[in-house]
């Protein structure tokens, strides 16, 4: 295996007497480039986990499993078997494509005003997070049941890794302490939370061998008994008990038959087409595919290819198609075993046309003309409500040409905040909308009993004018995932870049952002900073736009295949690496 750069693995801490991580095995050194297959993640167990699996004959399926429960260990404030999971699958042999939702889904007893106070105001978010925002866990039965259809290698094995790294430690990465440190006020009421990463009165520091006896005993079980541990065996009446023992009389509570009766589902695949490939993503409620293609049928019509990306103008026409396709999500996106979702009307040429001409030909777009407008359609009340600030992806092409693009979380740094059996539980009925209606108009992303929340991870593939994988790619990062994964593509497609230039691109988009920099979380046009994007700003401010230079971390995973070559391409700004040959 050639080695195209080494992994500079970094072990910070603060506390001089920390007892620090010596992994074994440690993490294989990365290579970029291969021709069999390939796999990129946001950090390096992770991916020397789905390498290793590859080089041992397994395929995709198989190394999305062994690598999400060894995210799940090393990243629990992300993701894990107490969160959920969108998996885009590509079936090389048959060429097609599947969408396997396993989301988090609300308890039977979740009622649609559940978080709205005696005067029927929305509480904040601060007072949903803890057990009333735990929903049914969906990634363990994705893993177990898309395993059991597409994977090869035997299922005990595949968990081997999570339960090595549970049992023998790892280093505590710098995001995952971060996290601890912003949410540390909620997460020390949690017994197991806090024996896990408080050693005293102080948190472990980055670099601190992290262990979780309690998951190690947890995944075994899994290994032995596959998802039925959870769904409907000892592992989810624990949770059941713990999390119902924390909740007050009058709050929603969950039950076992949740578990037992929670499924699987398969959603629609999106597919658009962008300088003549083909653009495939996932349907609702992952609304990131629809939003990507919406935006793309808009740049469609502009010579973004003949403009320099360092000038500020197809920068523009990015961030513009984006509010105007991410007001259509927050009006239309949700469950669609619960809403009707008129996407088909969403990506109808004639409204991309409309669309594209509330563009100003320069400046700013004005917020009047921003708001959605389906004609033939009943636009529901739009209301953004909360989205999923931390999250994990996992990209994989295997030595059969299948794909993988998965991106799981537990729907904030660190979830719930409850821990049971060294499983971190997912606040995702946090990413409902807190009230049913507005102004007298139904809202799409409302609380029912087993709907799951809409979401705005995207995890996307792109298919060359031949029909054959050219890109798979996702990212971590709220509401902002579209943005990353509509530069990538961009990059790539209209300014000829390598996914891996194109990744190191900027990130120049409008939004919230949370910015642990300022006492307030900045709204406006979000520009990298330390970028050649901060040269733009003034550009940007004579447009009209209120900018706010800030960190903008994506985490984005991609992988490339160009002239019968595949490549792995990663983030800079996370510790995200590719292993292939």
């Amino acid at each position: 295996m050639s080695i195209r750069s080494l992994l500079l693995f970094s072990i910070v801490s603060s506390v001089s007497n920390a007892v620090l991580a010596k992994p074994e095995p440690f993490p294989t050194l990365p290579n970029s480039e291969g021709k069999k297959f390939m796999v990129s993640a946001t950090n390096p167990y992770v991916t020397s986990t789905g390498y290793s699996i590859l080089k041992q004959g397994g395929n995709a399926i198989d190394a999305m499993v062994a690598m999400q429960l060894v995210m799940g260990v090393v990243e629990p404030d992300m993701t894990g078997i107490g969160g959920g999971t969108f998996a885009l699958y590509y079936d090389n042999t048959n060429k097609r494509f599947t969408a396997y939702d396993g989301r988090d889904a609300a308890p039977a007893s979740a009622t649609p005003d559940m978080f709205l106070d005696e005067k029927g105001k929305a509480i904040s978010r601060n007072d949903i997070l803890g057990p009333r925002s735990v929903a049914v866990p969906g990634t363990l039965k994705l893993l177990y049941a898309t395993h059991q259809k597409h994977g090869k290698l035997e299922w005990q094995e595949l968990v081997k890794p999570a339960i090595h790294y549970a049992e023998n430690g790892y280093a505590m990465n710098s995001y995952t302490y971060d996290i601890v440190v912003r949410e540390n006020t909620r997460l020390v009421n949690d017994p197991e939370i806090k024996a896990l990463y408080w050693k005293g009165d102080d948190i472990r520091p980055t670099g601190t061998n992290m262990t979780n006896p309690k998951l190690a005993a947890t995944l075994k079980k899994i290994a032995d008994q596959g998802e039925q541990y959870m769904y409907g065996g000892p592992l989810g009446h624990r949770i059941v008990d713990t999390v119902n023992a924390r909740l007050k009389d009058n709050e929603a509570k969950l039950s076992i038959k949740d578990f037992a009766d929670y499924q699987i589902k398969q959603r629609d695949i999106v597919q658009s087409t962008y300088r003549d490939h083909k653009i495939v993503s996932f349907g609702y409620p992952a609304s990131g595919g629809v939003l990507v293609s919406q935006s793309l049928e808009m740049l469609e019509k502009s010579d973004i290819a003949n403009m320099a990306y360092t000038d500020a103008e197809p920068w523009r026409l990015m961030v513009e198609a984006m509010r105007l396709a991410k007001e259509d999500r927050i009006a239309y996106a949700g469950d669609p075993s619960y809403v009707d979702t008129p996407v088909e009307e969403l990506l109808a040429e004639d409204y991309i046309d409309d669309r594209f001409e509330l563009i100003p030909e320069e400046g700013a777009g004005h917020a009047k003309s921003i708001k959605p407008g389906l004609d033939d359609v009943i636009t529901p009340a739009s209301h953004e409500g909360f989205e999923s600030q931390d999250t994990g992806h996992i990209s994989i092409i295997d030595s059969e040409g299948n794909a993988i693009a998965m991106t799981s979380t537990v729907g904030t740094g660190m979830g719930s905040g409850v821990m049971v059996d060294g499983v971190l539980l997912n606040a995702q009925m946090a990413n409902f909308s807190s009230i049913p209606s507005l102004d007298g108009k139904p809202v799409q992303n409302a609380i029912e009993p087993g709907k799951r929340p809409r979401s705005a991870i995207t995890p996307l593939m792109v298919m060359d004018p031949d029909g054959q994988l050219r890109l798979v790619v996702g990212s971590p990062g709220s509401s902002q995932i579209p943005g990353y994964v509509l530069k990538t593509i961009v990059g790539v497609l209209d300014w000829d870049l390598s996914a891996q230039a194109a990744i190191d691109l900027p990130n120049i988009q409008y939004g919230t952002k949370i910015d642990r920099t300022k006492p307030y979380n900045p709204t406006g046009l979000l520009v990298e900073k330390r970028t050649f994007a901060e040269s733009l700003v003034p550009q940007f401010s004579e447009m009209g736009y209120k900018v706010h230079v800030i960190p903008v971390v994506s985490g984005l995973n991609a992988i490339e295949v160009k002239d019968r070559k595949i490549y792995g391409a990663t983030d800079r700004r996370r510790a995200s690496t590719s292993m292939g040959e």
